[in-house]
């Protein structure tokens, strides 16, 4: 079997024009079924304990959104999920998937090359071989404002009867459609949604951040309608990127700021390094490895190199070297013990705050005019 159906040459897919030219139309509506608040119980009393897809973060069956400012590694941990579920091994390598099972994954961005390097370097670092994970490949994006489109992922849906379905990226998959209209967005976005909620797949759908630093988490997402449809959200932001330049292996620290209707708000962050074997050869095997590093862990993930200036990352070590709090002047003697020179204090407020901003460093507010101690970030998490 493939995901061959949406390139049934008998009829274009990918052309929202019926065979005589006209708009395919809408896709028809789930029926409305009003039942007693006692009938409605029972029903889902039938059906057992709920499950999780992604322990404590995403439960099976739900649907939500992934975003990200660009190349924070969106597209990765959406691949990095599909083999986790695909094969039952946590995701992000921590994070254990407690329901396992075939994924549908549409991706309509990088091409069948990229994709499947991707995947296999992920897989290769768990110790499987992807070519024999039950995952499901389509390297386009179904239009969903297409009724063919919608019909033949519900066919595909119906006949693999995934646990998972990823769809990346939004933007090509809501094609012309008005990003800021709520109503339109949401009405389109109900419409797979409603596909693999009646099947019992969970749908993650991946979109981009707006231009905006003013906001932090899902109020980035770009347009109306992702963040208010989803149940989970899922939001990355990248807080440092260093490239060796003599092995060309990537680090990127992200932080995932996670909220959802059933679910405790959560922030981690996540580290991820990918070397390629040959990086002149774009068909050399991928080396993939990521984790989500304790705060006592972070200086690795930032080394000499990073877009980090030299002095935010000699503070960084001067925090994050000690376990006390300590002031600005403090600081500044543990830089000048190890570096042999001090910092003036306008360079280290500068970069203190840009180090605070990333979530690099945490500060206590001593009062007004008694500045701040800084200290090393700590985990945070509030029940919604």
């Amino acid at each position: 079997m493939t995901v061959g159906a949406f390139q049934d040459e008998r009829i274009d897919p990918w052309n929202d024009l019926n065979p005589a030219g006209e708009p395919r139309g809408e896709a028809p509506s789930p029926t409305l079924n009003v039942r007693k608040l006692a009938d409605l119980a029972a029903d889902v009393d039938s059906r057992g304990p709920r499950r999780w897809l992604i322990r404590g973060v995403w439960p099976a069956g739900d649907y939500g959104v992934h975003g990200a400012e660009p190349k924070a590694g969106k597209t990765w941990n959406a691949a990095d999920l599909a083999v986790s579920v695909a094969s039952g091994t946590p995701w992000l390598g921590a994070l254990p998937v407690d329901s396992a099972g075939p994924v549908i994954l549409f991706a309509g961005e990088g091409g069948d090359g990229n994709v499947v390097r991707r995947l296999r370097a992920i897989a290769e670092a768990r110790g499987l071989i992807a070519d024999d994970l039950d995952i499901w490949v389509c390297t386009r994006a179904p239009h969903l404002s297409d009724a063919t489109h919608l019909a033949a992922l519900g066919d595909q849906v119906t006949a693999i009867r995934p646990q998972l379905v990823i769809l990346d990226p939004l933007y090509l998959a809501a094609r012309g459609a008005n990003g800021a209209d709520l109503y339109a967005m949401g009405a389109l976005l109900e419409r797979p949604q409603h596909i693999c909620q009646t099947a019992g797949a969970a749908l993650l759908v991946v979109t981009h951040f707006n231009r905006s630093r003013d906001t932090k988490g899902a109020a980035r997402f770009t347009g109306a309608g992702p963040a208010e449809w989803g149940r989970v959200l899922i939001a990355a932001t990248i807080l440092t990127r260093h490239t060796d330049r003599a092995t060309k292996t990537t680090t990127v620290l992200v932080e995932l700021d996670i909220t959802g209707g059933e679910i405790p708000d959560q922030t981690l962050r996540l580290r991820r390094t990918i070397t390629a074997d040959d990086p002149d050869n774009l068909d050399s095997p991928l080396t993939y490895a990521v984790d989500l590093p304790d705060a006592d862990d972070l200086t690795p993930a930032v080394p000499t190199g990073s877009d980090l200036p030299p002095a935010a990352l000699k503070l960084l070590e001067a925090v994050t070297g000690a376990d006390d709090p300590a002031t600005i002047g403090q600081l500044v003697d543990r830089i000048k013990a190890r570096h042999g020179h001090g910092l003036r204090r306008p360079t280290c407020s500068t970069n203190l705050n840009l180090l605070y901003d990333r979530g690099l460093v945490d500060r206590i507010d001593l009062g007004p005019g008694k500045g701040n101690l800084w200290l090393r970030p700590t985990p945070k998490t509030a029940n919604t």
